[in-house]
């Protein structure tokens, strides 16, 4: 028994935890060319990327996501014009921009203004 006048010695906690209990490195080091992010889907795509996964066509949701994306960003450098800002355009200039009230309606839709109701 240790006098009360010199304080107790304590064994690192790594010592006592079994090798086989401690929890491994949080940070993948391999992982260094990767960004994560947490993206919102509606569900009915989220189920439809959980189903390419479990059938073997993407290796995982976010391999499914990554090609997904890989293939609209190469669309225009492959001569295909079909994008979404070429839509867009398209409309403007066949139907003109939107109204004033085509912007609060669209506001009202996506949540970005508050109803009085």
């Amino acid at each position: 028994m240790q006098p009360l006048s010199q304080p107790a010695v304590r064994t690192p906690l790594m010592e006592i935890v079994p090798r086989s209990f401690r929890r491994k490195a949080r940070y993948d080091h391999g992982m260094t060319k990767v960004s994560k992010m947490t993206i919102s889907l509606p569900k009915e795509q989220a189920e439809l990327v959980r189903e390419a996964v479990a059938r073997g066509d993407a290796v995982s949701v976010s391999g499914y996501i990554s090609a997904a994306l890989t293939a609209v960003m190469a669309a225009p450098a492959n001569g295909d014009n079909d994008t979404l800002a070429n839509l867009v355009a398209d409309m403007i200039a066949e139907d003109g921009p939107p109204s004033a009230e085509a912007y609060e309606w669209a506001d009202k839709v996506l949540g970005l203004t508050e109803t009085a109701d």
